[in-house]
């Protein structure tokens, strides 16, 4: 009775629910994040034949969105340790919301690319600004559950968000990117009530040295991290080469097989739905084991499902099962590597880590729906396509089983 009622004890309380309540409000940021990122690739045989564009455009266009994360993770990530993490996200949500609003209305493939990569710009910067503020209002022993039960939003995100494209698809691809737009914004005054963490006298600090290079690129290289920063940029980036060249050419894919526009879509959904699940299930897995050989035996796994997934195009069933493995696997393990970068910084460079870490993992999906769309274009088959699409993600599984074992020295 006595620990019931004493003040610390309800203070930590209070801490603790307000925190959980906060994540909820980041979980839903970040699956606006993720539909709004993949929203292209669900409407893409749409939008192709309205602008007139060939595969190689529809590739520009993928990569547009995916630079434009990779640079708003550099620069803003930086931006947010200087700052203030809040700051950040405010001004990358409200940027999204109006860069996604001005596609709807976009008559050509060089607007409609711009407007992509500032809404990517914009959603980089809201990444490298959530992850750590996220992580900063936990203790370290729940800071990966946290950050990874929060990032479960963004394959969740383009989950319901690709359900609702294969509802209202009818309505024609730039009502689509309106709604996306207004939802965004709604969110902006509902990010006002997560509290800034950089500089909160009661955030838990775990660095002993607060005030030195905050912000600087150059730390993520030294003080012995070179080799850790260097082969995690390596493992996200064939990660998210790979994630993303399913994502964003798989429901073309489905089309061109003969499959209809809403089969196509549905491809992209239990892709992302496995993810979920699979992030899910991995939250178990890591209280337990530790990320790193977690994400790593999920994305061994999962390069073995990806290498078989093109002779299953034969039938529906086949296909969609196959999907459902792969996002289990690989997009499932993918949701731990904002975890896997939280643990990699101390706090005074989080966001800027966190940010270097995204950007290495966007420079990788920029580079695989361009692979991807050259490799169509090329007339490859779908088997050998698939195949080669494993490589990279065996070689991530290989990379963060390393990282794990520099971490542990």
């Amino acid at each position: 009775m006595e620990v019931a009622t004493d003040p610390a004890f309800q203070v930590g309380v209070n801490r603790s629910r307000s925190s959980w309540a906060l994540l909820g409000v980041a979980f839903a940021l970040v699956m606006i994040d993720g539909y709004d990122l993949f929203v292209v690739s669900f409407v893409a045989p749409l939008i192709a034949k309205d602008l007139h564009l060939n595969f190689g455009n529809l590739g520009t266009v993928f990569a547009a969105g995916l630079a434009g994360s990779m640079v708003g993770g550099l620069l803003l990530g930086h931006f947010a340790d200087r700052t203030g993490r809040r700051p950040a996200l405010l001004v990358s949500l409200a940027t999204a919301g109006v860069a996604t609003l001005l596609c709807s209305q976009a008559h050509s493939f060089g607007a409609f690319a711009a407007l992509r990569f500032l809404s990517g710009l914009a959603l980089g910067g809201l990444l490298a600004s959530i992850v750590p503020l996220v992580a900063e209002l936990f203790p370290s022993q729940q800071r990966s559950a946290a950050v990874t039960l929060m990032f479960i939003g963004y394959p969740l995100g383009a989950v319901v968000g690709g359900a609702i494209t294969a509802l209202l698809i009818v309505y024609g691809w730039r009502n689509l990117f309106l709604g996306a737009g207004v939802v965004t914004l709604l969110l902006v005054p509902v990010a006002l009530f997560l509290r800034e963490t950089l500089y909160a006298s009661n955030a838990p600090v775990d660095d002993p040295q607060p005030n030195l290079g905050r912000g600087s690129f150059m730390v993520l290289f030294t003080e012995g991290r070179f080799w850790t920063t260097f082969i995690a940029s390596f493992a996200i980036f064939c990660l998210l080469l790979v994630t993303y060249l399913l994502n964003s050419w798989t429901p073309l894919i489905a089309a061109r097989s003969g499959f209809s526009p809403q089969t196509a879509a549905w491809c992209g959904v239990l892709l992302n739905l496995g993810g979920v699940i699979g992030a899910l299930a991995s939250t178990l897995l890591v209280a337990r084991f530790g990320v790193f050989k977690v994400v790593t035996l999920m994305v061994a796994g999962g390069s073995l499902a990806v290498a078989l997934l093109g002779s299953l195009y034969a039938s529906v069933g086949a296909l969609y099962s196959g999907l459902g493995v792969i996002g289990l696997l690989v997009i499932g393990g993918q949701q731990n590597a904002p975890a896997i970068s939280v643990q990699l910084y101390p706090q005074r460079m989080r966001s800027t880590g966190v940010g270097w870490q995204f950007a290495a993992g966007r420079f990788g999906s920029i580079l695989g729906p361009i692979i991807g769309g050259r490799l169509l274009a090329a007339n490859i088959s779908v088997q050998l396509l698939f195949m080669l699409i494993a490589i990279p993600t065996l070689l991530s599984a290989g990379a963060y089983t390393v990282v794990g074992l520099l971490r542990q020295k």
